[in-house]
């Protein structure tokens, strides 16, 4: 009797959630078509590169994605899904704060699917969150982590007292925000290296060998860049 029940509840659930299901639908593919247009308009430019989760944040001569666009520029990838471009598109593939946003095995998907769309020696460059950073929080107690501490019990409104910070704050970075997966810096060298990529090296926050790829970062003007250059790494990789 409870497994039917059960069942009945998930078709009834099933049911109630088809019409907001059918809208997504709809609307994904509202935003696919006129993603594909501007892309087909894109491709003719003299630079071509590929911004992967956008934000709110359009970069200027690239072709700016994002699951959910924000405003006009951005247009709609789900990173889950094959990448909606031909082979040897981009010269440049520039992703902030996002890949912690999937699971590994979707990340090492997603890396595969941007080797696949750059070009011949075409550079990929991520930014994301450390965890031996976050991790480390835990036993550090030098001024930048304490400063740290304080900010993150700020910015994400925990309680202060009785509970030690550093605890909060590393269960909070795991939880929140949607995050899937956060790496350091093997974990995320074996990511690009299984998904193809070669010439892999870590990079200092707007730093880059690479002119068009200099100053990229924004996700400093949402939390602070003193923050943003405590919490993040950045890789560079080359396509083959």
């Amino acid at each position: 009797m409870h497994y039917l029940k059960a069942v009945a509840r998930c078709l009834l659930d099933g049911v109630s959630r088809a019409p907001s299901h059918y809208r997504d639908i709809r609307r994904h593919h509202s935003l696919a078509q006129e993603r594909d247009a501007a892309f087909r308009a894109y491709r003719n430019h003299p630079f071509l590169g590929l911004h992967i989760g956008a934000e709110f944040y359009v970069l200027e001569n690239w072709f700016n994605t994002d699951l959910e666009p924000q405003k006009p520029g951005i247009y709609y990838i789900d990173a889950n899904q094959p990448l909606p471009f031909p082979s040897h598109s981009f010269s440049f593939v520039f992703s902030e704060h996002m890949i912690e946003h999937i699971s590994l095995l979707a990340g090492v998907r997603f890396f595969a699917e941007c080797r696949r769309v750059l070009k011949p020696s075409g550079v990929i460059r991520i930014a994301t969150p450390n965890l031996r950073n976050i991790v480390a929080l835990l036993s550090n107690h030098d001024e930048d982590s304490l400063k740290y501490l304080d900010w993150a019990l700020e910015f994400s409104r925990l309680p202060r007292d009785p509970f030690p910070k550093a605890p909060l704050v590393v269960n909070n970075f795991f939880r929140s925000w949607g995050h899937q997966f956060i790496y350091e810096p093997e974990t995320m060298k074996i990511a690009l290296q299984e998904a193809g990529f070669g010439e892999i090296t870590q990079m200092p926050v707007g730093v880059s060998r690479h002119a068009p790829l200099v100053g990229l970062e924004r996700h400093g003007n949402t939390i602070g860049d003193w923050v943003n250059e405590f919490e993040t790494m950045v890789f560079e990789a080359v396509a083959p």
